[in-house]
């Protein structure tokens, strides 16, 4: 998936908008007060009845303001139904309890806006009701406006009312709810039309601002996107601009955002991060904005107008902490989109950023990897020293280096990969871990790269210990110095593994024991050859497959008659040999191997009709193998022996033939040349340019 950006709303949002919001609980009870001080001075003024009572003038705004007289409140009321004369008795004499129970009753029948009466309750009993019971009478109140009709004039006694009602819930953490009173307090602002009323106008877009984002970081999007949009409607009103303020930026973007978190309304997202990032460009979250515009163009394939906005975050905000992140994942996407061409314009931007106006710094390893990757030719030699050496460091399981190098192979810069693996190799980077290293290493065994790795081997000193130096890397350090022909030296790679490293594993005393069989005196390789065995003994278990046993059985045995042979004790040797011949498990190779070693025990013997026999067995053991040419050979100087020059020259003229190219040919071509009445001129017509060269490793049993 290409970049999303956290479904965090962008970080200054949340600031702005509660830092904003002042408005609390005991402001909107002030409200109540100033609100209501001033109705009591306007009934004053009217020489009322009730003049010589605050409370009475109080009941006089309700009745005055709402439109209702005592007989419309008591028009529901029956025998056994509370009057609102008690009610308001009740709240005025401290029996809070008894007046909610008989407003909420009265309630239930009510057909009048009995919205103020709950405010005017909660407000008066405050500290004496329990959240419950205030939740209850402001939800009351709130659904009791709809009883009364909305008008111009009335709007500012609606908000107070919701606002009030809204911080209550909002001071409760229950913005589910003070969602829903804010929803409709700005639909029905939007629909009056008239001006914003002074102060409440601009507290009710403080409270819809907090709120809208509470529900956008609690993933009730749908929410959010009314509200937002509701606060923009109102923007656009000439009475309600200040009230909006800056707010507008901030809802816009939000608006933008809780459209893009829904999975289905992505086309609509595009259309409103659109706009953000054009009417905004300065804004300090249009990057994140932008992020999350070139998310939703790849969400819906839209790749020109994504790679697009790929360039045009790059170019403007190049140092942005988003712009890591929109590079990884672009150059995360496949390599002919992202790399399409050298020349392309998003090619060339990524490429300017990796090279020049990244921060390496704040990178991840994953994108030092990918730079790496992408840019590696490009870099400068110190930023790419620098990034090798960030990532070699940082790689503590070596799985960031071994991806890097088997990306490279894959992508056609093999010399970028070969460059990275023999810096590692070598240990000539001080900083990086010895995992990274060992990945290097493996990378180099995996392609058969023994070279770079011999090299590395013989210019390591094993008596300097080496932290950075695995166990791994020192087996690959010993396999590479084998598979290179450096045998003593390999030698003493395998002994240090065994006696130095610990290694107990079969395949390493294996190893161990056929470098010894080689080089060491009789008495050494008899012990490592010893150990050897004794491995195999201890691993006779259930969780090594019987098949596995059997072709270790069979290495053992070419080992220990390759050691028999050079004890001289040919007859011990043909039946180690003989062994590995019989063995289900051996491969084809091994036995013409040891089919070829079982003709040399008669050669070296001087048994020379046997050897011949022997030999001729070779190629149906191994059909084309690497022993066939040597068999080959042998046998025509077996022929030779034998006097049998004639066919000593057929021996030599198919081998000649067949396996032209291998290292047996020359000495073919020299021992057909110095036979009695023999020509080369037919043998060169019959030479073949297929045949692959593969010398046995028992060279020395030649003759």
């Amino acid at each position: 998936m290409f970049f999303q950006p956290s479904f965090n709303p962008p970080r200054r949002l949340p600031e702005i908008s509660s830092g904003r919001v002042t408005v609390t609980a005991s402001q909107n009870e002030g409200n109540v007060r100033s609100y209501f001080r001033r109705s009591e001075c306007a009934c004053s003024s009217r020489g009322t009845a009730e003049r010589g009572s605050i409370r009475g003038l109080m009941i006089a705004f309700l009745a005055i303001f709402v439109g209702l007289s005592g007989r419309n409140l008591n028009a529901a009321e029956s025998a056994d139904q509370p009057t609102i004369q008690q009610i308001r008795s009740a709240r005025d004499e401290g029996q809070f309890t008894s007046a909610a129970e008989m407003l909420m009753r009265f309630d239930e029948t009510a057909q009048a806006d009995l919205s103020l009466e709950f405010v005017l309750l909660v407000h008066e009993a405050k500290g004496h009701f329990s959240d419950d019971v205030i939740d209850e009478l402001l939800t009351r109140a709130v659904d009791s406006l709809a009883r009364s009709e909305l008008k111009p004039e009335s709007l500012s006694q609606r908000l107070l009312i919701c606002t009030f009602a809204a911080t209550h819930f909002i001071n409760q953490n229950n913005f589910q709810i003070a969602s829903a009173i804010l929803t409709k307090a700005l639909a029905e602002s939007v629909s009056v039309g008239t001006d914003a009323p002074d102060q409440r106008g601009r507290q009710l877009i403080q409270l819809a601002m907090k709120t809208a984002w509470s529900e956008l970081n609690t993933g009730q999007l749908k929410n959010a996107e009314t509200i937002y949009g509701l606060i923009l409607d109102l923007a656009t009103k000439d009475g309600w601009r200040d009230a909006v303020g800056a707010d507008r930026e901030l809802a816009m973007l939000g608006l933008a955002w809780a459209t893009a978190m829904q999975p289905d309304r992505t086309d609509e997202a595009v259309k409103r991060l659109y706009k953000f990032t054009d009417t905004f460009p300065t804004h300090s979250d249009a990057p994140r904005a932008a992020a999350m515009l070139i998310h939703c163009l790849e969400k819906l394939g839209r790749k020109n107008e994504r790679d697009d906005a790929v360039v045009n975050f790059l170019k403007r905000w190049p140092a942005h902490p988003l712009a890591d992140q929109v590079v990884l994942q672009t150059l995360n996407l496949p390599s002919s989109e992202s790399q399409s061409a050298d020349s392309s314009e998003l090619a060339a931007t990524l490429q300017n950023w990796i090279v020049a106006d990244g921060d390496p710094r704040e990178w991840t390893t994953t994108l030092v990897r990918r730079a790496l990757l992408f840019a590696g030719e490009k870099l400068p030699p110190p930023r790419f020293d620098s990034l090798l050496r960030r990532l070699a460091a940082e790689d503590q399981t070596g799985q960031q280096t071994s991806v890097l190098l088997h990306e490279s192979v894959e992508s056609g810069r093999s010399a970028i990969a070969e460059q990275i693996a023999a810096t590692l190799i070598s240990g000539d980077l001080a900083e990086a871990s010895g995992m990274s290293r060992e990945a290097a290493c493996r990378w180099a065994g995996r392609t058969g790269r023994w070279s770079m790795l011999s090299l590395a081997a013989e210019s390591t000193d094993l008596s300097v210990p080496d932290d950075r130096r695995t166990a791994h890397v020192d087996r690959l350090f010993a396999e590479a110095l084998t598979q290179t022909g450096q045998n003593e030296k390999a030698a003493k790679w395998w002994a240090h593994l065994v006696d130095h490293r610990g290694a107990s594993d079969f395949a390493t005393l294996l190893r161990c024991a056929e470098a010894a069989v080689a080089r060491a005196d009789i008495a050494e390789a008899t012990r490592r050859l010893d150990r050897a065995v004794r491995s195999l003994e201890e691993t006779d278990s259930p969780d090594v497959a019987p098949q596995q046993q059997t072709v270790r059985t069979a290495l053992v045995d070419l080992l220990a008659g390759e050691l028999a042979v050079r004890k001289a004790d040919f007859s011990a040797a043909r039946s180690h040999y003989e062994n590995v011949v019989r063995s289900p498990a051996s491969t084809p190779a091994l036995r013409g191997r040891a089919q070829w070693m079982i003709g040399e025990t008669h050669f070296m013997q001087h048994q020379f009709e046997g050897a011949i026999d022997d030999y001729r067995k070779v190629e149906g053991l191994d059909p084309g193998g690497p022993f066939v040419a040597a068999a080959l050979v042998q046998a025509g100087k077996s022929f030779e022996q034998l006097g049998l020059t004639r066919e000593a020259g057929d021996c030599y003229s198919a081998l000649l033939g067949r396996f032209a190219d291998s290292s047996y040919a020359v000495e073919a071509r020299h021992r057909m040349a110095s036979l009695p009445n023999s020509g080369t001129g037919n043998v060169n017509s019959r030479q073949g340019s297929g045949a692959k060269d593969a010398s046995p490793d028992s060279s020395r049993l030649r003759r």
